[in-house]
This record gives structure tokens, sequence and C-alpha cells, in this order.
């Protein structure tokens, strides 16, 4: 008995396909993935298309859109960063790159600015959030944590008013983004 290759048994499921409406194809896909074991697919109304690195959807807001396109970052290498919910934004590798604690600190800073940029449009974050991540991570230093933070052109802002990364900054964060996905 030969082998029938993966064209033809497509075109033969095409020809069963062909007479029904979309959904009950749907549905007969669905109930045959079932029988064989297999997970179902999500699906709404079609079966989605596969989505390419570059395509952004909806999903993220617009800025930030342009931000991934300028600098040449895939939604995947994002969300190898970054997890995205109803909560918001989450960093979520597990070390902050750097040499010392003052890049540590610096690079922290930019990624919640990156952070806010993809959950609210804004490279806009507060300075306790800030200082709660880098204690989370392990390398907050009450006694030196503001001198670290000066010098470097990455943000602009202050502890009372909070901090937004400037367009340095937000190319500093793609370049980590970057360079963690790898």
């Amino acid at each position: 008995m030969t082998q029938k290759s993966i064209t033809d048994i497509v075109a033969a499921i095409v020809a069963e396909l062909t007479p029904l409406q979309s959904d009950e194809r749907q549905r007969v896909i669905q109930a045959s993935l079932v029988l064989l074991g297999e997970s179902p697919l999500a699906v709404g109304k079609k079966l989605p298309e596969a989505q390419s690195e570059t395509d952004y959807g909806n999903d993220v807001p617009a800025r930030a859109r342009t931000w991934m396109k300028q600098n040449h970052l895939s939604v995947n290498q994002v969300q190898q960063v970054f997890h995205t919910s109803s909560d918001g934004v989450e960093i979520i590798i597990s070390e902050i790159p750097g040499k010392g604690n003052r890049d540590k600190v610096r690079n922290a800073y930019v990624l919640l600015g990156i952070a806010g940029l993809i959950s609210s449009n804004e490279p806009r974050f507060d300075d306790r959030e800030a200082r709660a991540l880098c204690e989370r991570y392990g390398f907050f230093d009450g006694t030196n944590h503001m001198k670290y933070m000066k010098g470097g052109n990455e943000f602009t802002g202050s502890k009372e008013k909070g901090w937004t990364l400037t367009a340095p900054g937000l190319k500093q964060g793609a370049a980590i983004i970057l360079n963690l996905t790898k």
C-alpha cells in the first residue's frame, strides 16, 4: 500500500469541505482534531491567519507599534521580556542586565518606561514602581540609588513627579530587548 502525500490528503479534505458553509467547515475540523486526540483550535468566526513577526495588531498601542517598527522589534521579542494582561504590563525576564548596580538601576527604569509605552502609549512610570522593581531584582541600594539616577539622558523627571523616557531612552530600551532576545 502506498502512502498518500500531504497534498493528496489536503485535496481530499478540501473536496469534502467545499459544499459546506464556513461554520460547518470549522465544526468538522474541530471535531476531527478532537477525535484524533489533538487540542481544538481557538477560533472565532474564521480560522485565524498566521501572525507574522512584524504584524503588531491592535493589541499594541499606536506609539508602541511605531517604536517597535522603527527599532525592528517583533511582537515575539517584546513578549519574551514583557507579559501583557488586563492588569497591565509586567517585566518577566529573570535578570535585569547591567555590569553593576548603576547600570542595572538605569536599565530597570528604561524597561519600566517601555512597559508604560506598551500599556498606556506613554513611556512614563512612577518612581515608587521603579524602586519596587529594583528591590524585586535585588539591587536596590537606598544609599546610592539617587546617585545612580544622575547623568545620562535616557529619562527625564524626578522622584516626586515620575519619569518619562526620552528618545535615547526609547532607543536604549529597544537595544536591551534585542540583546535579551538574541
